[in-house]
């Protein structure tokens, strides 16, 4: 079974291996090995204004549902024959998002109104894996994964450390992974730009599910991976397309990493 998720724009070679322990989560979430009937699907999703209905990357396509108040009902993920792969439930209390909920489920807890851990279950309702959050001035300044199993304790899986800009941007992020009882860094990525336009999609880029809040306000345009030495060894360079109210229609994306060829993506959002 494919699993139901779309790589960070933020993903080099290294990063491709770190994002199997990411989605692991995604796949016990989704561990149904067909694919999910088909619900009654409006022609356009219902939405606030300005909101973006649907995410276009790989021949796949995620349309996104909303409620009256804007927060988002529905994520459903198609493929490029049109079928639908796999859907995504949102549940809410109070204003705040409880769980995501697909053959599995995501549960979210909070530090007053900060997301301070998610737990990742399987079909069965068992625990697999808990990301915990740590925030400075309402940013997050740390991001941590464990593997979760009924019978053991937690086990530190990975680790996200986060710099911002005056602007509210992520400048830098340094990887960790749990290796011999220490924390070992294995790389770090450096944003050394961005646009000036409002960021709509990372979002919907990345698992577990944080809202738009948790992430930088604009839209990253290049990108730098260090070694653990300092060296850079790939870059990625971001262009734009915009639409009228000032917002990314379509994302082209060049990465180029020292010994490999040049790769490309486009990715597009419809409003």
């Amino acid at each position: 079974m494919a699993a139901a998720y779309l790589l960070p724009k933020h993903a080099t070679m290294l990063q491709v291996m770190k994002n199997v322990r990411w989605v692991l989560g995604v796949l016990l979430l989704t561990t149904a090995c067909k694919k999910s009937p088909l619900p009654v699907i409006p022609n356009e999703p219902v939405k606030p204004t300005a909101a973006m209905t649907r995410l276009e990357k790989d021949g796949d396509s995620w349309l996104t549902y909303y409620n009256e108040d804007g927060t988002i009902r529905q994520l459903i993920r198609k493929l490029a024959d049109s079928s639908v792969f796999n859907n995504f439930d949102f549940v809410y209390a109070n204003g705040k998002l409880q769980e995501v909920n697909a053959t599995g489920k995501w549960k979210y807890y909070y530090n007053g109104d900060l997301i301070s851990a998610i737990e990742t279950f399987n079909n069965r309702g068992e625990l697999r894996y808990r990301t915990e959050f740590t925030y400075a001035n309402g940013k997050m300044l740390e991001r941590t994964g464990y593997y979760a199993n009924a019978s053991v304790p937690l086990k530190p899986d990975s680790r996200i450390l986060f710099t911002y800009s005056a602007d509210g941007n992520i400048a830098k992020k340094a990887f960790f992974d749990y290796v011999n009882d220490a924390w070992m860094k294995t790389e770090e990525l450096h944003i050394v730009a961005y646009d000036n336009h409002p960021n709509i999609s990372e979002h919907l880029e990345n698992f577990p599910y944080l809202p738009l809040s948790y992430y930088s306000v604009n839209n990253p345009v290049k990108e730098i991976y260090l070694t653990t030495q300092g060296q850079p060894y790939g870059t990625v360079e971001h262009a734009y397309a915009y639409n009228t109210a000032n917002k990314p229609v379509e994302r082209k994306s060049k990465y180029s990493y020292v010994g490999f060829p040049d790769t490309y993506s486009v990715v597009k959002f419809h409003f």
